[in-house]
């Protein structure tokens, strides 16, 4: 459950690209300086949209290992055979370049529509730009039930589905069988089969099963 989580929110967070960049000294991600939030209408569009999170590569991490026991002259090289057949993407990659799913007739991975009104009004404020009561959104197609939606310059990804990729390998799980219920005699004990020793051998006129026993006394 939480690897499947991890994958659908590595896949549809979506944040207008440019918001965030990786401090190239300090490598911590942080809020780009003097960003202009995209307008209504310039949203409309894949490529003003990007993804929130790296991708995560066929190791299932988000970065190639390279272990320990590879000798320093090689690792180098082992890391570009890593990274060539699982090659790593923009962290922040616009959504127009995600690849397009397979089959002729396969829909677009990703949808964008404007709901409301879109006429722009000028804001009372001197100063503030015109305001749009419009909003974008955009939704996935590879994990249905993932949409984004944006207003004003505020924006939220919300996911409501049953977790599984358009595409992918169902998971129909069968009812566990039965628990069987407890006898309601109990066993009666009985001799072991094969004792570990051999039974004692009855005295010559010893009756081992006290048969007769009764029928002497009421003599």
């Amino acid at each position: 459950m939480r690897a499947q989580i991890a994958r659908i929110t590595m896949g549809t967070v979506l944040i207008p690209k440019g918001l965030y960049e990786v401090d190239e000294e300090t490598n911590v991600e942080k809020f780009a300086e003097e960003f202009p939030i995209p307008s209504t209408e310039e949203l409309k569009s894949l490529e003003t949209w990007g993804h929130r999170h790296p991708n995560i590569l066929k190791a299932g991490r988000c970065s190639h290992f390279v272990p320990e026991t590879v000798p320093e002259e090689e690792r180098e090289e082992y890391a570009g055979n890593l990274a060539e057949k699982d090659p790593v993407v923009d962290r922040y990659r616009a959504l127009n370049e995600d690849d397009p799913q397979k089959g002729e007739e396969a829909p677009p991975t990703w949808i964008v529509k404007l709901a409301g009104d879109a006429q722009p009004f000028n804001s009372l404020k001197e100063g503030e730009n015109p305001r749009s009561y419009a909003v974008n959104v955009l939704k996935s197609y590879l994990w249905p039930g993932s949409v984004t939606c944006s207003a004003n310059g505020k924006f939220q990804s919300i996911y409501v589905g049953d977790g599984q990729k358009r595409g992918g390998t169902a998971f129909n799980p069968i009812d566990v069988p039965e628990v069987q219920k407890d006898p309601v005699d109990d066993y009666k004990e009985q001799p072991e089969p094969t004792p570990l020793e051999w039974p004692k051998e009855p005295a010559p006129g010893e009756n081992p099963e006290g048969e007769g026993e009764g029928e002497e006394e009421d003599a």
